[in-house]
């Protein structure tokens, strides 16, 4: 297990590189880190006192790194000098998703808080937002995509979880108890985990119904994470556990506590091998997953 105590405020973003090699973690207090598969770590800038909080990011296949702030959204390029930064597009944005090289799911409004906002896809290579596009009356809170099966899925901040294959009309929609913090696809398409209060629920696509509840936390569920491979599913609570299910059953496998404080991120490696977690105490633990 290694703990990294980069930031000063809750991690609310965490990725891995495609390759694997590189770990970014985003924070309430601005700062982006970017840690190597060594142990070393590099802020990517300097943000002033009153930089936006970091809600989300995201890797392209081709290694450019997307980042969802309060204030926008903008694409990082790596090259010989470091990384450049792309204008940005002026829109509080809470979540980011990679449907496919060039396509990316953004989710608009405010994370705490009922505001307007929306669900878009941008065309990355012409720098558009390509129709249509879902105003949500009480914003976007989550998303996520399934490049396999060309699925999207957002939560709005008005209890209803969407999920839609941007190639059809119009999406499908699950109701919810309570509001979404957290969602993920599997990567074959075949099933939605959203994390509702102090559980999960999983639910199977192609019949369009709930599957199964992960119930075993004592709080808040904050984060859900499929692995790889689509066996595993991860979650991250303000009980400050993060716990492994087995997808198809619903069985708990293993639950650890971390020193990171309530969980608001989990990510997989590609590989599957490794996990990382993020929690209220601006720290970011990465452990093997097996």
């Amino acid at each position: 297990m290694l703990l990294y105590e980069d930031h000063a405020a809750v991690v609310y973003a965490l990725a891995f590189s495609p390759d694997g090699a590189t770990l970014a973690s985003g924070a309430r207090d601005g700062r982006l880190f970017l840690r190597d598969a060594d142990g070393r770590g590099r802020p990517l800038g300097e943000p002033g006192p009153k930089a936006p909080a970091v809600h989300a990011v995201a890797y392209l296949p081709d290694g450019r790194m997307v980042v969802g702030h309060a204030h926008g959204w903008h694409v990082y390029r790596r090259d010989a000098d470091g990384w450049t930064e792309s204008p940005s597009f002026a829109a509080p944005t809470t979540s980011l998703a990679v449907l496919n090289a060039t396509t990316l799911a953004v989710g608009t409004g405010e994370r705490l808080k009922p505001t307007a906002g929306t669900f878009e896809l941008w065309d990355l290579t012409a720098g558009r937002r390509v129709e249509p596009f879902f105003r949500e009356p009480n914003g976007v809170r989550a998303v996520a995509a399934c490049p396999a099966k060309g699925l999207v899925a957002w939560a709005t901040g008005h209890k209803k979880v969407s999920v839609w294959d941007h190639r059809r009309q119009t999406p499908i929609h699950f109701m919810q108890k309570k509001d979404c913090p957290a969602l993920a696809l599997a990567p074959d398409g075949s099933t939605l985990a959203a994390a509702v209060d102090w559980a999960v629920n999983l639910y199977d696509l192609d019949k369009r119904r709930e599957r199964a509840v992960l119930k075993g936390h004592k709080g808040m569920v904050w984060a859900v994470a499929f692995s790889p491979d689509g066996a595993t599913v991860a979650t991250g609570g303000w009980d400050g556990t993060v716990r492994l299910w087995e997808a198809a059953t619903g069985r708990e496998r293993a639950a650890y506590k971390w020193p990171v404080g309530k969980v608001y991120s989990v990510a997989y490696a590609p590989d599957g091998l490794r996990l990382a977690a993020g929690g209220d105490l601006g720290a970011v633990v990465v452990w093997d997953a097996e």
